[in-house]
């Protein structure tokens, strides 16, 4: 591949497949240089460190998840469809698991989903716009554990069958949401 087509969004993506495949132990930049067929250097003119790189891929499951949500709709299924959405991204997407459940998205991007969901999230849950961001917070955070628990192992395949995680994943979210319900 030709170092000119480099670009940050192609690092990214060789680095979530080589997550996806051979898991996260596996994750340098050399291996995303070989994988790219360039040298190692030419990777940093579009990225600072491996560092950065895990940083934009925690930032690009949060887009995708956000950009995915209504923000016109009421708290519980907005959140329903907040975790269905982290769920779907990190089974496409196995070996990215680990990352998200390790790495905060960035200031900038916390600040995007803030300012599209938190206000009516806030007023639906009448509460304050923190109270309400901390609680999507908590149910991401639980969704990536769960996640992590089911195929944060790659590439190993899940110890169990699909139908448990799914049921395990229903109980914890329904359990989570009906914990904000109760007065």
């Amino acid at each position: 591949m030709p170092q000119q087509s480099l670009s940050p969004a192609l690092i990214v993506d060789t680095a979530m497949d080589i997550l996806d495949h051979e898991g996260v132990a596996s994750l340098s930049m050399r291996a995303i240089a070989a994988r790219l067929d360039v040298k190692a250097a030419s990777l940093y003119y579009h990225v600072r460190n491996k560092d950065s790189v895990l940083q934009a891929i925690a930032d690009r499951v949060a887009g995708e998840v956000n950009a995915d949500i209504d923000p016109d709709t009421s708290w519980r299924p907005m959140l329903t469809a907040m975790a269905a959405r982290l769920r779907a991204i990190l089974r496409a997407h196995p070996g990215v698991t680990a990352v998200v459940a390790t790495k905060n998205v960035s200031p900038q991007v916390a600040q995007q989903i803030a300012d599209r969901l938190g206000p009516s999230l806030a007023g639906g849950l009448n509460t304050t716009m923190d109270r309400a961001l901390l609680l999507a917070q908590s149910l991401y955070v639980l969704v990536a554990g769960l996640a992590l628990a089911e195929f944060g192992d790659v590439p190993h395949e899940p110890v169990a069958p699909r139908a448990y995680y799914d049921a395990w994943f229903d109980l914890a979210v329904g359990t989570f949401l009906d914990g904000i319900d109760t007065p």
